[in-house]
């Protein structure tokens, strides 16, 4: 998949000092429910996909990833069509080397928080002890589930995935032209003990151009795939 591939290979090209965020698609900074900027994402059939990621470069694998989550406001549209999720891409050359963590309350994997005008979080989706079945492995680690969700503890154990290193962590949203027009504010993105939130001028630690633009090039094929995990 052109989406995977490009991801692995752009992993080497990441910036060598510390791990750093940034946005792709159409992601904005706006002002959030709790008057604190917040990323607004936004779907549709005009700007189909849009999101943040964090571009990891001290050594994190799946079996030292132990805190995901992020708060979260709908503002048009709902869960659907596979949106939004986390994606959890690694650093090898597979062409399909992604896991999937999809927000809401599986198995439909509906908005807990639908109808509310302020922040609900998601929760900690990298919980060995939860049995909500919401993620799915695309080759994560060269290794892929056939389209059969998992518990993170279930993830965890398939073979190789554990210690395979991550090269990106992203939160997507890329359902709006398919299902219907998707609006999303989030802020608080944790991995680990690392929150991310935007600032009033954008996000702290922007990547470079040049990741920017590998980015941009790799997530542009995202909506396709993810039409078909539709729960």
């Amino acid at each position: 998949m052109k989406y995977s591939l490009t991801l692995a290979l752009c992993a080497f090209a990441s910036l060598a000092s510390a791990d750093t965020i940034g946005t792709y698609g159409d992601t904005t900074v706006v002002t959030g429910p709790d008057s604190n900027p917040a990323w607004q994402l936004t779907s549709d059939t005009t700007n189909t996909y849009s999101g943040v990621y964090v571009t990891v470069t001290a050594p994190l694998t799946p079996d030292t990833l132990t805190e995901l989550s992020a708060d979260y406001v709908m503002l048009t549209g709902t869960f659907g069509g596979g949106a939004p999720r986390f994606s959890i891409i690694d650093t090898t050359n597979n062409a399909n080397n992604e896991a999937y963590v999809y927000f809401g309350n599986p198995p439909a994997f509906t908005d807990p928080n639908n109808g509310n005008t302020s922040y609900a979080n998601t929760g900690n989706y990298a919980d060995l002890l939860s049995s909500d079945v919401r993620v799915y492995s695309n080759g994560f680690g060269g290794y892929g589930d056939g389209n059969t969700g998992q518990t993170w503890a279930q993830f965890l154990s398939d073979p190789g995935v554990g210690t395979t290193q991550i090269g990106y962590i992203t939160i997507d949203l890329d359902a709006g032209s398919f299902t219907s027009t998707q609006v999303m504010d989030a802020t608080d993105f944790q991995v680990n003990s690392a929150i991310y939130a935007p600032t009033a001028s954008g996000v702290p630690e922007p990547a470079g151009l040049g990741l920017m633009a590998c980015v941009l090039a790799a997530l542009a094929g995202a909506r396709l795939f993810h039409k078909r995990r539709t729960a």
